[in-house]
């Protein structure tokens, strides 16, 4: 009389599974099978299950560090490349980004870097490039003038003094000169000029006055208006001074340099061979 009942047992070696199903008149009749092939089918499936265990433990060990070394390539590709750098000093050296994990933005770093480091070497040739170039003219003068002092025993007393108030001003130039390349070099990248209300005609003027002393057989031809600018003199002041300079070099001798200032322009404009039409755009 009460709820079928499926059970295992065991009847000796062999394992059963039994139902027990009541019947109307208070009997019951029980129906057993044997589990032999359900348990070789459970101990089939542990072994397999062992085994594909084993085999993939097996080859995660295998294959772990290869997987390491791919995940880990951009880490090697940085620490080859900084090694190459060492090595050669070739700061235009990149390295491949490959994804945006955290590898990757280590390597995307590093080519920052390496680009900074570029455009700070570029800059420190650029300086030295450029001071050597401001220099040169005033050193050609003063070498020029101390020897024709050395030279000329019996000098004319006027042409003596102008010669000696030609090397003072060069010595100051060159001392303006050098104050701002160490300025540069203690603090590269800061703004340092001074700008103040200056009039761009007397800077013109006193720019023509030492590029006639320097150069000999150029004859400047001159219109200046007064103009008054917001700048910094020292600055403007040389800027010009290497137009008449480059103006002289390059002008044939006994051949003229025409200056124009107007409206807070400079024009300098001489009759030498120019740059080839091909090369016009390589100019600054």
């Amino acid at each position: 009389g009460g709820e079928p009942n499926l059970e295992d047992v065991k009847a000796g070696d062999t394992d059963l599974r039994v139902l027990t199903q009541p019947l109307t008149d208070g009997a019951a009749i029980q129906v057993a099978r044997s589990l032999e092939d359900t348990n070789q089918t459970l101990d089939t499936l542990v072994l397999i299950l062992a085994a594909v265990s084993a085999g993939g433990i097996a080859l995660a060990a295998a294959l772990g560090p290869v997987v390491a070394r791919a995940a880990l390539a951009p880490a090697g590709d940085v620490s080859d490349a900084a090694e190459e750098v060492a090595r050669t000093h070739d700061l235009t050296h990149r390295i491949d980004v490959r994804g945006d994990d955290e590898l990757g933005r280590l390597a995307a770093s590093f080519n920052e870097m390496m680009a900074a480091l570029e455009r700070s070497e570029a800059a420190q040739r650029r300086l030295v490039a450029d001071a050597s170039h401001e220099l040169r003219t005033p050193l050609t003068s003063l070498r020029t003038n101390i020897e024709t002092l050395g030279r000329s025993d019996d000098l004319d007393p006027e042409e003596r003094r102008r010669l000696v108030a030609d090397l003072t001003e060069e010595l100051e130039e060159m001392t303006e000169l050098v104050g701002d390349v160490v300025e540069l070099a203690r603090a590269p990248g800061q703004d340092a000029i001074v700008r103040q209300d200056v009039a761009l005609d007397e800077l013109a003027r006193d720019a023509i006055e030492r590029a006639e002393r320097r150069a000999r057989g150029i004859s400047f031809e001159r219109r200046i208006d007064p103009s008054l600018v917001h700048a910094d003199p020292q600055r403007v002041g040389r800027a010009i001074s290497n137009l008449l300079d480059n103006a002289a070099k390059w002008s044939p001798p006994g051949s003229r340099v025409s200056v124009e200032v107007e409206g807070g322009r400079v024009t300098v404009r001489d009759h030498g061979p120019g740059f080839p039409s091909d090369q016009l755009d390589r100019v600054f």
